[in-house]
């Protein structure tokens, strides 16, 4: 478990805040350390990642000293531990930059020596990665069930969307028809002033083709485990349907359009996110609020400046997704 937790931490480390792989090699040649590195301030960094379990083997690594290395132990127990400290101490490392990260407790604890921006970039990313102890089972609460589900009812729709325009209709298997779209249930605004209100939830569930269907249920799958993990399975309903209703609601009002799409219901889980983000402030640092912050406004840039997108829609579910989740609270243990 601990080299996943590893992996994990620096896939999120080089894809959000920058860091760049790098290869140190032990002097046999038959093993090499996790480490990344980044420029901080103009100073060069290095983050050299273990575990309880092999920085024993430490000393087999000549380390270069071109830069400020920072050593982050993964544990499963208290800092404190008496054989812990003995281990630290053989290897000299009791003197150096050291981040301890206790997977079991998801806490973590450094040295008065480490660049505090490292620290907050290492503990933003692990509010957002699920790590995982040896001494912890995977359990079937823990998995994204919810968003597994929300984006098979998408397909499933799809698959019937791509039937009917592909057998009774002009489109095909990869461009829905319009008018099995409002068959189905598309956002129509004539239809809905007759009281057909349970469009404003079935089109969130509709798309126009496979790549709008596509780039919809990757979004989904990016960002919907991190709500559903951080608001729990109930909450997490609740602000994707909130979200989707009220990105429904501003097209009705301020577009004539037909509109579909899960869109505005995902804007409403980055709504989610930018407030959890900001709530938790001094886990997740000003980083990840920016990143989040530049997500949304390049999206909502995208969606004004090219055609056939529901910018209203957008920012609808941008907002009801922030408000819904402002009035939520976190699941326990976040």
């Amino acid at each position: 478990m601990g080299e996943k937790n590893i992996k994990s931490i620096i896939n999120m480390m080089t894809r959000k805040h920058g860091y760049l792989l790098e290869n140190i090699t032990s002097k046999n040649s038959s093993s090499d350390l996790w480490t990344i590195s980044k420029g901080i301030n103009g100073t060069q960094y290095r983050l050299i990642f273990m575990t309880e379990r092999n920085v024993n083997q430490l000393l087999q690594y000549e380390i270069p000293d071109d830069k400020n290395n920072i050593y982050i132990l993964f544990s499963e127990g208290e800092f404190n531990k008496k054989e812990s400290m003995e281990s630290l101490s053989i290897n000299n490392l009791l003197d150096k930059p050291l981040i301890r990260v206790n997977v079991l407790d998801k806490k973590v604890n450094y040295s008065e020596n480490v660049n505090l921006q490292v620290v907050q970039e290492l503990a933003s990313v692990m509010t957002n990665t699920n790590l995982r102890s040896n001494s912890e089972k995977t359990n079937i609460k823990d998995r994204p069930l919810i968003t597994i589900a929300i984006i098979t009812i998408n397909v499933v729709m799809y698959l019937i969307t791509a039937y009917f325009s592909y057998s009774y209709a002009s489109g095909s298997l990869f461009n829905s028809d319009t008018n099995v779209l409002v068959l189905l249930g598309a956002k129509v605004n004539t239809l809905i002033t007759q009281g057909q209100y349970f469009r404003l939830i079935s089109c969130m569930f509709l798309h126009g083709g496979i790549v709008h269907l596509c780039v919809n249920m990757y979004s989904l799958y990016a960002i919907g485990p991190m709500v559903e993990n951080v608001y729990g399975k109930l909450k997490y309903i609740g602000i994707y349907f909130v979200s989707g209703i009220c990105a429904s609601i501003f097209s009705y009002v301020f577009s004539t359009s037909v509109s579909i799409g899960a869109s505005g219901a995902i804007f409403g889980l980055l709504g989610a996110v930018l407030v959890f983000a900001i709530k938790s402030k001094g886990k997740t640092g000003n980083e990840f609020i920016r990143s989040i912050l530049s997500v949304i406004f390049i999206n909502i840039f995208i969606g004004a400046t090219l055609p056939n997108i529901d910018n209203f829609a957008h920012v609808g579910g941008l907002l009801g997704g922030m408000i819904i989740s402002y009035l939520a609270t976190f699941k326990s243990g976040v």
